[in-house]
């Protein structure tokens, strides 16, 4: 479990795997007698989380396939600070989406997917403007 407090009006992360995570619905703290399971959202593709948008349309489902149009996507929402979580292990998209985030002075990192989960419900929890895109490792069958 990764944290303990109420995060109102925002998902937050409570588990994740390699291949899937699991959500706190806005304004529950599992950890109380009051609330059940029922206050749990599991996702397992692609999904951009903020505040209360859960949205898994329009995203490729691999992260070798982020480009540009996930970056319009991402702006789409006014958050201040995005997250890119990337999987099981860290990785960074091509140099031109570097050179392009740079040039356009964004504020996307890109980190594991469980430093993205972990980061997304301290920043959220500071009531900071975070949204967080998470990408899950691919089953040998999804390949």
């Amino acid at each position: 479990m990764l944290q303990l407090e109420n995060i109102e009006n925002a998902y937050s992360f409570h588990s994740y795997d390699a291949h899937s995570a699991k959500l706190i619905t806005p304004n529950k703290n599992i950890h109380s007698n009051s609330t059940h399971n029922d206050n749990l959202l599991e996702i397992t593709n692609t999904t951009l989380i903020y505040k209360e948008l859960i949205e898994s349309t329009g995203f490729p489902a691999s992260f070798t396939d982020f480009d540009e149009n996930c970056i319009k996507q991402l702006l789409k929402q006014d958050a201040e600070i995005f997250l890119i979580g990337t999987g099981q292990l860290s990785k960074f998209p091509e140099k031109p989406i570097l050179q392009y985030i740079a040039q356009h002075k964004l504020s996307i990192d890109f980190m594991d997917t469980g430093a993205a989960s972990r980061t997304f419900n301290i920043l959220t929890g500071e009531n900071r403007k975070v949204a967080a895109l998470i990408f899950f490792d691919q089953t040998d069958e999804n390949k």
